[in-house]
């Protein structure tokens, strides 16, 4: 899987280091294109922030549920037709992390399942767990299957009664409690059965927290980027394509201001502040900025006590 199969949409984590301390920076994938994948900007004190040395990235992708960690290659503000953007380039070719550390979840629902589409093979089971990457069924002595085989599983879950269905492959054969039980593997995990998984995950962990510095880069008065509804997303693609062929980059990072410090988040690495008079607005947006500086450099602090 290359970065620019990620789905639209996904939660993308940054991890940098910053004179020797690591801040995650979170934005959300539009698409992506030749050179990368294409996310939403990240700004600081406005700037656009940029990353020209390796940085791991963490991306759950919202088509499989997967996370993929890997190193970029560079991460860079470019600018379109459609706004600015970030682009996270990467020469490697991306893995889902370890299958075994996916976390299992027990079920124990009636189910059935048919073998290799034939549906004179409908049996019951009982679906004894199920994660991120596979499911084990239980099974009676009368089955019979194959690894290697292709199942169809259907069984119904929650208050509602919910119907979920999944095709899962047989890949080992175990007994629980002197039961026959089915080891199976998903290649293709369905929207239903992550919300299902990520229900689980709640219920017994309640909602996670991120550890860490985190600096939230999309703020809401920023406006946020109108790409085209009127066209295709692939015709969208092929303008994104020529605009980034022409290598301009946004001016809030203007390539004519030398940079003496590689920290992003150096005071002389920002724009200087203009001498006009400003307005109530921009005021504001400028208190409140210096304040957002001021809380991740205590918290910078305080990682040194």
């Amino acid at each position: 899987m290359n970065i620019n199969d990620i789905a639209a949409g996904s939660e993308v984590k940054i991890h940098a280091s910053i004179n020797q301390h690591n801040v995650v920076l979170m934005t959300e994938a539009i698409f992506g294109v030749n050179a990368g994948l294409l996310v939403k900007p990240m700004e600081y004190f406005g700037k656009y922030m940029q990353f020209l040395e390796p940085s791991q990235i963490q991306i759950r992708n919202k088509r499989d549920g997967r996370i993929y960690k890997f190193m970029s290659t560079s991460v860079t503000p470019v600018k379109t037709r459609y706004g600015n953007f970030h682009l996270i380039r990467c020469s490697s070719s991306l893995e889902p992390e370890n299958e075994r550390k996916a976390e299992r979840f027990f079920l124990e629902k009636l189910g059935v399942f048919r073998t290799n589409g034939n549906s004179a093979t409908i049996k019951n089971c009982i679906v004894h767990d199920i994660s991120m990457r596979g499911m084990s069924l239980i099974v009676d002595n009368a089955t019979k299957v194959r690894v290697g085989d292709q199942i169809d599983v259907t069984f119904r879950y929650g208050e509602l009664l919910h119907q979920y269905e999944v095709t899962a492959t047989v890949v080992r054969m175990f007994s629980v409690s002197d039961r026959p039980a089915l080891g199976c593997s998903i290649s293709n995990m369905n929207v239903d059965l992550i919300g299902l998984l990520n229900t689980k995950k709640s219920e017994k962990y309640g909602t996670p927290e991120d550890s860490g510095i985190i600096a939230t880069p999309i703020r809401e008065d920023i406006i946020p980027t109108d790409l085209n509804p009127d066209i295709t997303k692939e015709q969208q693609i092929v303008e994104v394509e020529e605009d980034l062929a022409r290598n301009i980059i946004p001016e809030k990072n203007s390539p004519n201001r030398r940079i003496s410090s590689s920290n992003p988040l150096d005071p002389a690495n920002l724009e200087h502040i203009s001498r006009e008079p400003k307005t109530l607005r921009e005021q504001k947006k400028e208190a409140r900025m210096k304040e957002q500086a001021k809380a991740i450099e205590n918290l910078l602090d305080l990682r040194d006590v």
